[in-house]
């Protein structure tokens, strides 16, 4: 490998590939879509209860609870 990297290069390159486009495929699939049902959920949310609609563009996530480490 070491005298040949190109051909090692192409040799490890389709595997590489194929992991780089699973993961990405599931970031499109399922995280994206995800988060922005649960930033359209507060948003519902906060519609129904009558909250301010600042609360959701400055804090879109605050139905979600987190320990702040640091500190």
């Amino acid at each position: 490998m070491a005298r040949y990297p190109l051909m090692s290069i192409l040799l490890i390159f389709p595997f590489t590939l194929i992991l780089i486009l699973t993961v990405f495929s599931m970031i499109i699939k399922i995280v994206i879509p995800t988060v922005l049902a649960l930033w359209l959920a507060g948003w519902v949310y906060g519609a129904v209860v009558r909250e301010a609609w600042e609360r959701n563009l400055s804090e879109p996530f605050w139905f979600v609870r987190y320990r702040n480490f640091s500190g």
